[in-house]
């Protein structure tokens, strides 16, 4: 109820006042609608089909332009208040602990590969002068090293251990060699097991090495549709995916350039993990840092 009374608070003394702001809830506030019959039309701009976000989705190019004509004539309705008010709730609950566990993979990663590290330090100082303190959002979408390397991390370690999705209609899937067949009827949940499909030597050789080098954009193309989904797929991926992805990069560039990250005797090679269902927690990650 905190955060649900906080966001009605704060959408309150925004109504009373003339002032833009430049964050989330502006744009949601933004599309509030006023009546129960405004609408807007909508193109296929919500689908991640960019050379900066579109790998993270991976999804098949057929499967791009299903979804491309699908949502191209969609009608996007306006949102109510309590539509709102969930949407930043979601945003301050699922995204605060993913992001944080995967900043800590980060640092766990940079530590054990120092090599790595230092051409990401080389990466980020050539592309911002040395000047951390402007780091702009065009620049920092076009490192395909910083990219390679959270895309990695997201691979090796998907916070989020499951997907779930509901059946829209009936389906009869083919899987294995042996071309057995699997019936899956309208309204049965099915769980997306991501940390297995990730880990799977058919879907990514040596699967347990980290090797960033995988998703540099000259090696994309070996990446099978649907075997790296840190996000989800399709129309209802993860929502704080970009701010999830610039959130990451950015603090990543901005450590590296003051801090650098070493293994020490307490480090865990490899991560010993918490047991657990929904998070990929790790029972501790122990680093050394010290001052450039």
């Amino acid at each position: 109820m905190f955060f649900i009374d906080l966001i009605r608070r704060v959408m309150s003394e925004r109504k009373q006042s003339d002032k833009k702001h430049n964050d989330f809830m502006q744009l949601l506030m933004d599309v509030e609608r006023e009546d129960n019959n405004t609408t807007t039309t909508t193109g296929a701009d919500s689908v991640a089909t960019d050379a900066m976000f579109g790998h993270h989705l991976s999804e098949g190019i057929d499967e791009l332009k299903v979804e491309k004509q699908a949502l191209s004539g969609v009608v996007e309705k306006k949102l109510t208040s309590a539509e709102i008010v969930a949407q930043c709730a979601l945003f301050l609950i699922a995204g605060y602990e993913t992001s944080a566990q995967t900043l800590s993979y980060c640092v766990y990663e940079l530590a054990l590969n120092p090599d790595i590290q230092d051409l990401l330090v080389k990466e980020t100082k050539e592309a911002f002068n040395e000047n951390t303190a402007d780091i702009d959002y065009e620049t920092l979408c076009r490192l395909p090293l910083l990219d390679a390397f959270v895309s990695e991390t997201l691979r090796h370690y998907p916070v989020g251990l499951r997907t779930i999705r509901e059946a829209a209609e009936d389906v009869v899937l083919t899987g294995g060699s042996d071309g057995s067949k699997v019936k899956i009827e309208k309204g049965v949940i099915v769980e997306i097991p991501l940390y297995a499909i990730h880990h799977s030597p058919d879907n990514f050789p040596d699967p347990f090495a980290f090797k960033p080098d995988r998703f540099l954009p000259q090696n994309r193309h070996n990446i099978k549709p649907y075997t790296y989904l840190p996000f989800g797929a399709g129309p209802r991926n993860c929502i704080g995916m970009r701010f999830a992805l610039l959130e990451i990069k950015l603090v990543v560039a901005k450590m590296i350039q003051q801090f650098r990250f070493y293994g020490v005797p307490d480090t865990d090679v490899p991560v010993v993990f918490t047991p657990g269902y929904n998070l990929l927690q790790a029972d501790r990650l122990i680093v050394g840092v010290e001052k450039r």
